[in-house]
């Protein structure tokens, strides 16, 4: 009989104690209703609270609040608790999985706040729930980034290119369907303008080796984040000014193979076989080094040439010129 009391005895406050905790969360639904700021913040507080219990009631509190509770989760996050912290994030993968465009798409977001982050435990975690999020939308994702005016080509045997435009007629949130093509490797920016929201957007693309921002806009901070968090990545960025020549990058000059119609070069009167020797007293050895010259300024700026033409007796001679740029 002791041994009996004492079994139940040492059974029925743990039981009491989830009893006790069930029901709390049960009575926390009408007050989130009444009062959902209020009711958000202490379910957030309790996602630390000592009790296993009381953490997991805080936490169902939080999944069954939805779309209100996204931004808090995200300030949890990064609050320093380490609980809350991985507590907010496993809710805001929940809302992912949720078939609900709106929450899933405010937990997305929120998510690629986090893996912007400097503390990289939770970056990290934010950054595994949307690559398991990105797998499962795989399939489409390409699709509708051809809809919106990205294209694609073949960057080799294991990876894509994309390719987006002036024709991109998407937004920041869209491109977060890069980070879906698993085979992705090179993606180019020419004449997009570009905010931090789709910087945040680039810097989760850890597989890509090449990035190209041409006229995209970003800062100089804004690149060297953008390098920092992907340092295997090559990126290569250009203000936007367009000088509108082709050119061979293995020449070992700077020979101009063709100019294009009403561009920046046809009105500054340059022609095929032209030879840019310097722009803005610097030499230009090669084209890939001219193109890069013209890639630090920007639409309107003017750059000064030195130029070598060929002569009708076979002889070249140098002169300069002022151009001004077009842009992408």
């Amino acid at each position: 009989m002791v041994q009996c009391w004492i079994q139940r005895e040492c059974c029925w406050p743990p039981a009491v104690g989830v009893i006790g905790v069930a029901l709390a969360f049960a009575g926390m639904l009408p007050a989130a209703a009444a009062d959902p700021e209020a009711a958000i913040a202490t379910a957030i507080e309790q996602l630390g609270d000592e009790q296993f219990a009381a953490r997991e009631a805080a936490s169902q509190q939080l999944a069954a609040l939805g779309a209100a509770a996204v931004e808090p989760l995200v300030a949890a996050a990064v609050a320093g608790d380490p609980e809350r912290a991985l507590r907010a994030v496993d809710i805001l993968r929940q809302f992912l999985a949720r078939d609900e465009d709106d929450l899933a798409a405010a937990a997305e977001a929120g998510l690629e706040q986090l893996a912007g982050k400097d503390d990289l435990a939770i970056a990290q975690r934010a950054e595994v729930a949307l690559d398991f999020h990105d797998a499962t939308q795989a399939v489409s994702a390409r699709t509708m980034l051809e809809q919106l005016g990205a294209t694609f080509d073949e960057a080799g045997p294991l990876g894509l290119r994309v390719e987006i435009d002036e024709n991109w007629r998407g937004d920041s949130r869209a491109l977060r369907l890069l980070a879906r093509l698993r085979q992705l490797t090179y993606v180019s920016f020419h004449g997009v303008r570009l905010d931090e929201k789709a910087a945040t957007v680039l810097s989760r693309l850890r597989r890509v080796e090449r990035i190209d921002l041409f006229g995209t806009g970003f800062s100089d901070e804004v690149v060297a984040d953008l390098q920092r968090r992907l340092p295997g990545a090559e990126i290569d960025v250009r203000k936007g000014g367009k000088l509108g020549i082709a050119g061979a990058p293995l020449m070992g000059q700077c020979l101009i193979s063709g100019v294009q119609a009403g561009s920046a070069a046809d009105k500054a009167g340059l022609r095929p076989q032209d030879i840019i020797v310097e722009i803005n007293g610097r030499p230009v050895p090669d084209f890939n080094a001219c193109t890069e010259l013209i890639g630090q300024h920007g639409p309107g700026e003017t750059v000064k040439l030195l130029v070598e033409r060929r002569q009708p007796d076979g002889t070249a001679a140098q002169f300069s010129q002022t151009v001004e740029l077009g842009g992408w």
